[in-house]
């Protein structure tokens, strides 16, 4: 993938005109999102920086492993101190996120600052007056592997060492499946191949992302898939809900739901799965999309559920009730599906 050489060059120039840096990914972040968050943190610290990453809310248990994850600031948690670091800053980096929205509480306060802007992203629709500087790619696979990409055109191939390698390529295999998905680019395998030469040790990474998961989490699993599971084989489709009150009960913590949209997907003729998270009991309900072949679920998130993301990954919200998300979902979706 080849990257402007002006926005390089306006990249390089902001960079030299820094001291601070401050990176923000989306709120409920995943592996994409801090990958990106840690490995920037490690290459940049590594020039002579001083990095702070500020999260809306708290990080995925399974990737507190990450070097540098142990000094990420939790906004929701220590906003005095993100307030701090952020009026402090020279220079603010978005990554894996394209509206002000999505960082959550600290659009607040971003808003406010006159300092320069940076956006590294690989969703579409950016907002043009999120940040002055744009790298929006929606051809790869990740954040982290446009992230990569940028790194090596910086000439910074040396400052990406071991630990920032291990969060780049964690954040390309959970954003893909392992590699199942979004990755059709001869270019991923070249990115991802030139961070296991830096001597990463694939096994120990996916032991951490994926079986590290606690006893709760798997009796979620077993519970909504044994109870909360609905197919619809007219549309190809099916879906899983959680409730608020489920949740509670299993103790949910931060990433407990990560990768149980991909399930349905694996029942034969299934083309479109999305899982119902209810957050907050009866106000707020996440939702996560994924499809085979060319099912856009990304258009019919945005249509449907204030959402929006890629052909076949997508997120989306219903400020309500789960029934009345569950009835919406049920009575749009096999008309949008009719239309294609």
């Amino acid at each position: 993938m080849e990257v402007s050489k002006n926005q390089l060059h306006s990249f390089r120039n902001l960079l030299d005109n820094s001291r601070s840096i401050v990176l923000v990914p989306h709120k409920n972040t995943d592996g994409d999102a801090i990958g990106s968050v840690l490995g920037w943190r490690k290459v940049l610290t590594n020039k002579g920086y001083k990095v702070t990453g500020i999260v809306p809310d708290d990080v995925p248990s399974n990737l507190l492993w990450m070097e540098g994850a142990d000094t990420i600031i939790v906004y929701g948690k220590n906003k005095s101190e993100g307030d701090s670091e952020l009026n402090s800053a020279d220079l603010l980096i978005f990554l894996d996120f394209n509206t002000i929205e999505r960082c959550g509480e600290i659009a607040t306060v971003a808003r406010k600052l006159r300092i320069p802007k940076v956006m590294i992203d690989h969703h579409p629709y950016p907002d043009p007056e999120l940040a002055e500087l744009q790298f929006s790619q929606t051809s790869v696979s990740s954040t982290c592997e446009l992230s990569c990409h940028i790194i090596e055109a910086l000439g910074w191939k040396e400052l990406l060492d071991l630990k920032a390698a291990e969060c780049f390529y964690s954040g390309i295999i959970t954003d893909t499946g392992s590699l199942s998905y979004n990755s059709s680019d001869p270019e991923t395998y070249r990115i991802v191949g030139q961070l296991v030469e830096k001597g990463i040790d694939k096994e120990k990474i996916h032991k951490e992302l994926f079986q590290s998961n606690s006893v709760n989490r798997m009796k979620l699993l077993g519970h909504v898939l044994c109870y909360n599971l609905r197919v619809m084989p007219d549309s190809e489709s099916a879906y899983i809900f959680i409730s608020h009150e489920e949740l509670e009960r299993f103790s949910y913590q931060p990433g407990d739901t990560e990768g149980f949209v991909n399930f349905p997907l694996a029942i034969k003729g299934i083309k479109v799965s999305v899982l119902f998270t209810e957050r907050e009991k009866d106000k707020f309900v996440k939702i996560s999309f994924r499809s085979r072949n060319n099912i856009p679920v990304n258009k019919y998130s945005e249509r449907f559920f204030s959402g929006g993301g890629h052909l076949n990954a997508a997120g989306g919200e219903w400020h309500g009730t789960l029934e009345e998300a569950l009835k919406r979902f049920k009575e749009t979706f096999p008309g949008f599906l009719a239309q294609l």
